[in-house]
């Protein structure tokens, strides 16, 4: 009886699995081993490559571009968790009070941008962040008297970065107030009657009881910053110059406007093994057993 629905089971999963096996990890297997190639997307070396051991990888590590790009990932990643930590936390604790007018419409307003599609996000920003007095941003601190400002040539990081706080703050919320709702009542009024404050009650109670939700959270949400494209090249392209070019518009450069297949790959490669490393130590942070 066991063996009959181990094989159920099996016939169920089959299209997932070779969805998978199609979409992830062929392509996933054919860029390490093109990562060692000289493929390129046009010219000779499209059908004629060759295998050229790890010479990507010693090209890669002396590029000072790459370099560039990686430190601007990690400015990237650190500061959209901060911002995306702080701006969810104060959602999830509002959202978290049993009597409070307007929580569907805090609600509906920071998960409205998790079902835009990330392309018309950066349309929508991209017009909020307009030029002179066309952009809708400077319209309105042109209220106040301020001069128009370049904003994506100006403060090219901090406007990616801002949008990412409006983009997934939604993410964290809905994660943290998952964690709050979990907390035992019993616990929150033991705490109130030995005379803690909100800010007791945060930081050595509700905090470190969600503690792996967090952690889940981050370690979610930095491997998708780290590979953050679409966002930030439909708003800069990594621009000006390459003031805003993390690893994924690299890489994009590399392969597609460059033309060398291999080189990218190999840069894809590396920020994989980067990936894996916060995974790592997040997960040793959680004290999960590898």
């Amino acid at each position: 009886m066991l063996h009959a629905q181990n094989r159920l089971l099996l016939l169920f999963l089959l299209p997932a699995l070779v969805l998978l096996l199609i979409f992830t990890a062929a392509p996933s297997l054919w860029a390490i081993y093109i990562s060692f190639t000289d493929l390129a997307l046009a010219g000779p070396k499209a059908m004629d490559y060759t295998l050229v051991g790890l010479k990507n990888y010693v090209k890669l590590f002396n590029d000072s571009n790459f370099h560039h790009s990686v430190w601007l990932s990690i400015q990237y990643t650190v500061f959209s968790n901060i911002g995306q930590f702080t701006l969810g936390l104060i959602a999830a604790l509002i959202l978290n009070r049993r009597k409070l007018r307007g929580q569907g419409f805090l609600l509906a307003v920071i998960v409205l941008p998790m079902v835009i599609p990330g392309i018309t996000q950066a349309l929508i920003w991209g017009s909020m962040l307009g030029a002179k007095e066309f952009g809708t941003l400077n319209r309105i601190v042109g209220i106040f008297g301020v001069e128009p400002v370049l904003w994506t040539r100006t403060l090219p990081m901090l406007s990616i970065v801002l949008v990412n706080f409006w983009n997934n703050s939604g993410f964290a919320m809905i994660l943290f107030l998952a964690g709050l709702e979990s907390i035992p009542t019993e616990v929150i009024e033991s705490a109130k009657i030995d005379g803690a404050n909100g800010w007791q009650m945060l930081l050595r109670i509700k905090l470190p009881l969600i503690r792996y939700v967090v952690m889940l959270w981050l370690l979610l949400n930095t491997i998708g910053l780290l590979g953050m494209f679409d966002l930030v090249f439909t708003l800069t392209r990594g621009g000006p110059g390459n003031a805003t070019e993390l690893m994924g518009i690299y890489i994009y450069n590399q392969g597609f406007q460059y033309f060398e297949l291999g080189y990218g790959s190999a840069a894809a490669m590396v920020m994989l093994v980067i990936s894996l490393c916060f995974a790592f130590i997040y997960l040793r942070m959680m004290r999960v057993e590898l």
